[in-house]
């Protein structure tokens, strides 16, 4: 029936509506309770086709030169006739009416219109589609603007935006994920502690307590609560319960990690690190693409970069869980197939600290790290091994140096050579093994 009302008779029906609507506070009293949710119902899906209209309305000023010119002539079209959006709302009607007249938005219009996607979600998709494109691959920007319109159609603005880093991992360009994991560990930070810091928020002296601020990126928040989880839950005391809050059982959690490994820098024996599953492909894993997939802790579905994959997978504290093409497991790595204790204690001698170039970080401070990928085949023995404290392991595996074991003229005995041309590791990979593509075949 609504399609064949003429503009005149729409135009009438919306006022009729609105003059409904003025003292409607002093009748609701008559409203049952299953009227009164009915009648809210209404109201909202009034709202939302009315916010669809705005933005059919604005984009046929502009098609028709109406509104002036560009987007600021839009807003201003549109604040001279809408009071009610100076308070803001103005930009997201102007945006989605430039959407509309896109091609390339015909299924989000379509969304709209329909009452699907409220116009708030609807300017997101077109966001982060803007923020999107000049970092996929050629083609990708269907397949990724049809998944921001699903979601949209379900899902909030955060749901929206939350698909940003799976689009870049699966449609982005070669480096795009890693690019972004390089960026933002140079923005890790633990501040100094501030001073006092009292209970109330204020800082008064003698409280003891103070306050750091910690900044961390993905991979650091995976390790950390896969440190941190399982030490952290409740712990009764002779059948009482645990009676801390959640914020103190994960300080105490984090202080005895810290402990911990203080105490096995001096050569003390300790428990085993927490471990840090994560899952990745074969091909991904050996051609460092898409993303590793950490699972089975707090901070489960969270995505490792793939360089930064290869890197965790030298520390005996990441399990690497390897998948085939089918998702079907290939290897669980284990803790005896990366570097044992014995091994990391003959590299303390054999290397004496960490082995880049002019670091001066001790040898009980430093991870072992395969000289020959261990996703390349490399083996976990002493030949194919160097000790790297974790800055230069990172910047090692960011930059694709490579090192070797040479003999020493004057002495005879071992020691790192290292190679800082960016990308010296995958040239040397391919003189002995050939291209990593061959590596899989």
């Amino acid at each position: 029936m609504a399609g064949g009302m003429t503009f005149g008779a729409r135009r009438a029906a919306v006022a009729a509506a609105c003059e409904a609507l003025i003292g409607i506070d002093g009748e609701l009293w008559a409203a049952g309770g299953d009227q009164l949710g009915e009648f809210a119902s209404l109201l909202d899906e009034l709202r939302v086709r009315a916010e669809s209209a705005q933005v059919d309305t604005v984009a046929e000023a502009v098609e028709r030169g109406e509104a002036g010119s560009g987007r600021s002539g839009a807003s201003a079209w549109l604040l001279d006739r809408s009071p009610a959006l100076k308070a803001g709302g103005s930009a997201r009607v102007v945006r989605v009416a430039e959407a509309a007249a896109d091609d390339r938005y015909a299924a989000l219009t379509r969304e709209v219109r329909a009452g699907r996607v409220p116009l708030v979600t609807a300017q997101v998709v077109v966001e982060e589609l803007d923020r999107l494109a000049p970092r996929l691959a050629d083609g990708a920007e269907p397949a990724v603007l049809a998944g921001l319109v699903e979601v949209a159609s379900w899902g909030r603005p955060k749901d929206v935006r939350g698909l940003r880093e799976r689009l870049v991992a699966r449609y982005g360009q070669p480096g795009e994920l890693q690019a972004d994991a390089d960026r933002v560990r140079e923005l890790r930070c633990l501040s100094q502690p501030s001073g006092v810091w009292g209970p109330a928020g204020g800082g008064s002296a003698g409280d003891g307590l103070f306050e750091y601020t910690m900044v961390v990126d993905a991979e650091a928040m995976a390790v950390i609560e896969a440190a941190v989880q399982g030490l952290s839950a409740p712990r009764p005391v002779d059948g009482a319960p645990d009676l801390r809050p959640s914020g103190q059982r994960r300080m105490d959690a984090l202080l005895e990690v810290v402990r911990r490994g203080v105490a096995s820098a001096d050569g003390v024996a300790t428990t085993p690190k927490a471990e840090l599953f994560v899952t990745v492909a074969l091909d991904d894993l050996v051609q460092r693409t898409s993303s590793a997939t950490v699972v089975a802790s707090g901070a489960a579905g969270t995505l490792i970069a793939p360089e930064d994959a290869r890197r965790v997978a030298c520390d005996a504290g990441v399990i690497p869980v390897v998948l085939g093409t089918d998702r079907q497991l290939l290897d669980l790595g284990r803790r005896f197939r990366l570097f044992s204790s014995a091994q990391l204690r003959a590299m303390w001698l054999r290397d004496g600290g960490c082995t880049y170039p002019d670091c001066t970080v001790p040898a009980s401070w430093c991870d072992g790290h395969h000289l020959q990928h261990w996703a390349d085949g490399g083996a976990t023995d002493l030949s194919n091994a160097a000790l790297l404290c974790g800055r230069h392991h990172t910047i090692v595996h960011r930059h694709g140096y490579h090192a070797q074991l040479v003999d020493h003229t004057d002495t005879g005995a071992a020691r790192v050579q290292w190679d800082l041309t960016v990308g010296a590791y995958d040239h040397w990979l391919t003189r002995e093994r050939g291209s990593p593509a061959q590596l899989l075949e």
